[in-house]
């Protein structure tokens, strides 16, 4: 069997830095966090980690999506030591991250026409609502897949196999 890693970078990365606010003890519970819009701004991920949490299997394809970041920005580099090819979406004119799900569902998709089924599982590292129609799709063609996100921002726990990361915070955190 072979994984299909999907990873949503800014996603990932700010429901993570709301955790970290209750891990850090600024806020007493998520839902506060939230409110509050506290963040963990030194949240910084591994992921080396994320992905070998991820999964455990030989690794057909491990994309790692965002918008361009700034040059002086690390963690592309830090994705792409930890295995990920990264795909870059350009910010709209107003500065707004646009189309990085989108293209995360096209490369979910095209990948699905020259997949397994019977060999291959797809692994999506993300929360978002905007993703369970290419779950359901895929799930449809009798692909398994996996999600792993936050416990506290994952629309997509009643679509598939869900594995919460808040039990890993500490380890996919880079210290």
């Amino acid at each position: 069997m072979a994984a299909l890693v999907y990873l949503d970078n800014s996603n990932l990365w700010i429901e993570g830095k709301r955790l970290g606010a209750v891990f850090r003890g600024t806020s007493p519970d998520i839902s506060v966090a939230i409110a509050t819009r506290d963040f963990d701004n030194t949240f910084r991920l591994d992921f080396g980690k994320v992905l070998e949490i991820a999964n455990n299997k030989p690794v057909k394809v491990a994309k790692f999506y965002g918008s361009r970041p700034p040059e002086s920005d690390s963690v592309w580099n830090m994705a792409k030591k930890a295995g990920f090819e990264t795909v870059i979406v350009d910010r709209n004119y107003s500065n707004k991250e646009k189309g990085v799900d989108t293209q995360l569902v096209v490369d979910m998709l095209s990948d699905s026409m020259a997949a397994d089924p019977e060999h291959d599982i797809f692994i999506l590292i993300a929360g978002d609502a905007d993703y369970i129609p290419v779950i359901r799709n895929i799930k449809s063609r009798n692909f398994r897949v996996q999600v792993l996100f936050w416990n506290h921002a994952s629309e997509l726990k009643k679509e598939t196999k869900f594995m919460s990361l808040d039990g890993y915070f500490n380890e996919i955190r880079v210290k």
